[in-house]
């Protein structure tokens, strides 16, 4: 009679499982933001353009999660990038942005397999700048690497595994590895561009901070010095009437010259590079005001920008800004050219879906 009473008690406690199986959600979502850019270049014409991305990159994904009971979910992201103007994809591959699996649990933390952005812009890039990487020049890329760890011209990871913990008085940690930051992995490790990826948060409400490191073991064959690391740290507090940002990153052995497109002629001569970020968010009406400084100490990178973002609803947005860049060692199809400077001008829409 025991035994027969246990088993009915597990029957039932499977019911609930069984039930929770069935639970899932498939949700598509996405963000398209067109304007019109001024872009100018020392010694060079204005291009006038309409632009897609100006102020966050355009995007559509699908997003889905299932209830597996007790406490744990499956969960996937499929995400595509496109330029907005032309309808043309980004990354030159369909889920360009994120393509993961993986599973969840509030107790546990997250496991996620696939292709996905790495700790440097999950954790750290928008708490460095009020610009965060969006706005063009004006975006922290401009001088802090988050190039996957100056491999690379995306800060996405292939072929990657990533732990995110659970939140813990507002703190989380992020840990990821690639075992082939390329498209495909090939026989013997030191023939791949192997990453590990390193990533601390803190949410204290007004306050936040993160830093983020990034270590390459670059393939034998890649030809790059050294193996190249990020380091960054961002912190941010808000002030009521305004928010204050601040920013640091730390290149080693660089293989990928900093500056937007690589614009300096810089890697190759030398080790580290230093970049630091200021910047301040101000509520003004029904939008905000962002200002930003950023420089950095060897490649002598220099960026100011402005911006105001006014909220048409929740989910659509008005935006004009300006930023100027100045180059030491600026370069144009392979030549040094010395210094230039560079600036921009833009106005558009966004609309998040």
């Amino acid at each position: 009679m025991a035994t027969i009473r246990s088993l009915a008690g597990v029957a039932l406690a499977l019911v609930p499982c069984a039930s929770a199986l069935a639970q899932g959600s498939v949700t598509m979502y996405g963000i398209l933001d067109n304007g019109y850019l001024s872009d100018k270049t020392q010694g060079k014409g204005t291009i006038n353009a309409i632009n897609p991305s100006l102020s966050v990159a355009s995007r559509w994904g699908l997003r889905g999660t299932e209830d597996l009971g007790n406490g744990w979910k499956a969960n996937f992201v499929l995400e595509n990038g496109f330029t907005g103007d032309n309808g043309q994809q980004a990354f030159g591959r369909l889920f360009g942005r994120s393509s993961y699996v993986g599973l969840s649990s509030r107790q546990f933390g997250q496991i996620q397999l696939g292709r996905m952005a790495n700790l440097g812009l999950l954790f750290t890039a928008g708490m460095m700048s009020p610009f965060g990487p969006s706005f063009q020049q004006a975006a922290v890329t401009t001088t802090a690497a988050y190039n996957t760890g100056d491999f690379g011209t995306t800060s996405r990871v292939n072929n990657a595994a990533y732990y995110f913990s659970p939140r813990w008085a507002g703190v989380q940690a992020g840990l990821g590895y690639s075992v082939q930051t390329a498209d495909a992995e090939v026989a013997g490790g030191n023939r791949n561009n192997r990453m590990a990826d390193l990533g601390l948060r803190y949410d204290g409400g007004r306050f936040k901070a993160a830093v983020s490191y990034q270590y390459v073991m670059p393939a034998s064959t890649a030809g790059a010095r050294g193996k190249p690391s990020n380091l960054q740290v961002g912190v941010n507090h808000d002030f009521g009437t305004f928010t204050l940002y601040g920013g640091y990153g730390r290149l080693n052995d660089p293989t990928v010259d900093p500056g937007a497109n690589g614009a300096t002629r810089f890697a190759a001569t030398h080790d580290r590079d230093h970049a630091y970020q200021v910047g301040v968010k101000v509520p003004v009406g029904a939008g905000r005001v962002l200002l930003g400084y950023q420089w950095t100490t060897g490649s002598k990178i220099e960026n100011y920008g402005l911006a105001y973002v006014y909220d048409l609803s929740k989910r659509t947005w008005l935006y004009v800004y300006a930023n100027r860049t100045e180059f030491r060692l600026f370069s144009t199809a392979g030549a040094t050219v010395g210094d230039a400077w560079r600036r921009q001008i833009a106005m558009g829409i966004a609309h998040r879906f």
